[in-house]
């Protein structure tokens, strides 16, 4: 059903928290396969992915984007903190057929945090990517496509 993808550089530290979150979508069938684009990391990052059998792809988002192998393709940024009913609303956004945002979970206790924007992710059909820029990042991605409604 979904294609996870995440944009990497040096962030051993972020999947370390990100990867075991996904472990439960995996295991009920939503999510079929996570990919980290890469973007030329020298610290753990690449075995972290080695170890969880995260495929690495070292030439973009876009090209991560082109290789999914699924209908629906997710691009979370690796530091995204989710939250506890992620799944279901990504599930909820598959059947209404819709791509949107999918907004992470500030960190911090603070009124001042809690008014930071979190990090975002994206949900969009593979069918609705077109054609991509080989430069493409999530910001771009974002303002392509993150203008869509946010999954509740």
């Amino acid at each position: 059903m979904l294609s996870v993808i995440i944009p990497t550089f040096n962030s051993s530290a972020d999947l370390q928290d990100l990867l075991p979150i996904l472990v439960p979508a995996a295991v009920d069938g939503l999510v079929r396969e996570v990919m980290a684009a890469d973007e030329g990391s020298t610290d753990p990052t690449l075995m972290i992915c080695d170890d969880a059998g995260v495929e690495v792809i070292t030439d973009g988002i876009a090209s991560a984007m082109k290789r999914a192998r699924q209908d629906w393709i997710l691009v979370l940024p690796a530091d995204i903190r989710l939250t506890h009913d992620w799944a279901d609303r990504v599930a909820r956004g598959i059947k209404q057929g819709r791509s949107a945002g999918l907004k992470g979970q500030t960190e911090g206790g603070s009124i001042m945090d809690r008014l930071k924007p979190g990090p975002w992710g994206l949900l969009v059909r593979k069918s609705e990517l077109g054609n991509l820029r080989p430069d493409a990042d999530l910001v771009g991605l974002r303002r392509q496509f993150g203008r869509l409604a946010t999954l509740k």
